[in-house]
């Protein structure tokens, strides 16, 4: 008998004035990481024009999490949507700064400084 597991992340998306925010939560890893990757194409297929992704609920980044975030923000910069990223706590965030990525990523410590 085989069972289905849980999804390993969830992306709930909330509305805020001219943005919008997609608070994350689970693991960024090879499962999860194309859905982050899904909801951010159709955000900017909509024509959003300011993107706040919230990592603050991700306990897990692996290198496809990493390789997403970096696809969302080039194609965030293509479509000229501002994407911002929410740290995730410092065990989390460590590993952007491990990777040399952290500076190519726009992070903020706060979903409500505007």
């Amino acid at each position: 008998m085989h069972f289905a597991s849980p999804p390993t992340l969830s992306c709930q998306l909330v509305p805020d004035r001219e943005r919008m925010i997609v608070r994350v939560v689970g693991e960024l890893d090879l499962e999860g990481a194309p859905q982050l990757t899904a909801v951010v194409d159709e955000l900017l297929g909509v024509g959003f024009a300011r993107i706040v992704i919230d990592l603050r609920g991700v306990g897990f980044v692996a290198s496809a999490g990493v390789h997403a975030l970096l696809r969302a923000h080039r194609s965030a910069e293509a479509s000229g949507c501002t994407l911002e990223l929410v740290r995730a706590a410092p065990a989390v965030h460590r590993v952007f700064e491990l990777t040399r990525t952290e500076a190519a990523l726009r992070f903020r410590d706060d979903v409500d400084i505007g």
